[in-house]
C-alpha cells in the first residue's frame, strides 16, 4: 500500500526559551516532590529537578566566552 499523503512535522513556536522551560520543570517537579513522602517517587522527582537545573548550567556554560574549566558542582 502506497503512501499518498506525506506526514507532516507537528511545528509549534515555543513562547520560552529552552531554559526557562527547563526551570519551570525543576520547579514543578520539586513542588511535587514536596507533597511525597520519601521514597522512590519523590527521588524519582528531585532527579529530575537536579537533572533539569545541571542542564541549564551546562549550557550556560557553553553560551559564556571561553573559560579554562567548567563550573563546580553545587
Amino acid at each position: 500500500m502506497e503512501e499518498s499523503q506525506k506526514k507532516r512535522r507537528r511545528r509549534v513556536k515555543q513562547t520560552m526559551t529552552l531554559a526557562e522551560r527547563l526551570l519551570q520543570a525543576a520547579r514543578e517537579a520539586r513542588d511535587i516532590a514536596k507533597h511525597l513522602p520519601p521514597g522512590i517517587e519523590q527521588a524519582r522527582h528531585l532527579r529530575r529537578a537536579r537533572e533539569a537545573e545541571a542542564i541549564v548550567e551546562l549550557d550556560r556554560f557553553l553560551k559564556a566566552p571561553a573559560r579554562s574549566t567548567p563550573p563546580r558542582p553545587r
